[in-house]
């Protein structure tokens, strides 16, 4: 009772995430707290539980946030040469979509090493492919539900992996550490909920990616499939009506847009893109 009541308390404060031992509870707000994930908000959590030296655990003084779950996995890949695992769990609609997506951009940027408010920061051609993967697992993998206008329908296990072979000083700490720079990524896919292609409650959906693709523009649709020109939800059974007019904040066809950006940006274009 004493921790849900806790947990109402803080979410009523605009605090969604509570810490308990180790472990990070996230209650979804339904909303983007801008102030909770600035840039000064990732440097503050990444130097003070990664590069800067204590004689005591800081966090007894800092504020319950996600970054300090993948600051501390950093911190056990560069100075303890240890493999780390970050569990995600939750009830439909808990958040662990979004979750994920906010550790791994966080990751991308502590593995820069030490840096300061202001300082130029720019993605590796590698990192900017790995954090963008999540948008195409989610075109393919998503859909809405009653409760989630963005569920995801499958498991994942997703392996960050990083090249440690390096070693650099640490310019707070003025120790040596293991540079574990993010080298690519793996996703293994399991329980794909298969029957969502062709059978949906009313008021749902199946994948994001069918209506994305008929959101698009009929010049763009043709070069796909030429009698994919004038059609839209209705045309297809499979697909069915939807009153859906935007997915976390944007439509459709700008969905697509990025979808189609990604799928570029890692590789997959012209005969392969209408492929797939």
């Amino acid at each position: 009772a004493g921790i849900l009541y806790n947990l109402k308390e803080r979410h009523l404060s605009g605090k969604p995430y509570t810490r308990t031992g180790d472990i990070v509870i996230a209650v979804n707000p339904f909303q983007w707290f801008h102030d909770l994930y600035t840039e000064k908000k990732r440097v503050y959590y990444s130097n003070r539980l990664v590069w800067e030296a204590a004689d005591q655990d800081p966090r007894d003084s800092m504020e319950p946030h996600v970054y300090e779950v993948s600051s501390l996995s950093y911190k056990g890949l560069a100075f303890e040469m240890m493999n780390q695992s970050i569990l995600v769990s939750g009830e439909s609609g808990a958040g662990k979509t979004e979750t994920v997506k906010i550790c791994m951009n966080h990751m991308a940027s502590v593995q820069k090493g030490p840096i300061r408010p202001g300082m130029e920061e720019s993605l590796d051609p590698v990192v900017q492919r790995v954090v963008e993967s999540n948008p195409l697992l989610e075109a393919f993998g998503n859909a809405k539900t009653r409760r989630n206008d963005n569920s995801s329908r499958f498991g994942k296990y997703l392996q960050l992996q990083f090249d440690n072979s390096k070693m650099k000083e640490s310019s707070l700490t003025s120790r040596s550490v293991s540079n574990c720079l993010l080298a690519g990524s793996k996703c293994d896919v399991y329980l794909l909920e298969k029957n969502r292609v062709c059978v949906h409650d009313d008021w749902e959906r199946t994948y994001h990616i069918f209506y994305q693709l008929l959101a698009a523009p009929d010049d763009v649709k043709g070069k796909f499939w030429s009698k994919l020109k004038g059609t839209s939800n209705k045309s297809f059974k499979y697909v069915g009506e939807t009153d859906t007019k935007k997915i976390e904040g944007q439509t459709d066809a700008e969905h697509f847009q990025h979808t189609i950006n990604t799928l570029e940006l890692i590789g997959i274009s012209g005969d392969k893109l209408k492929t797939l």
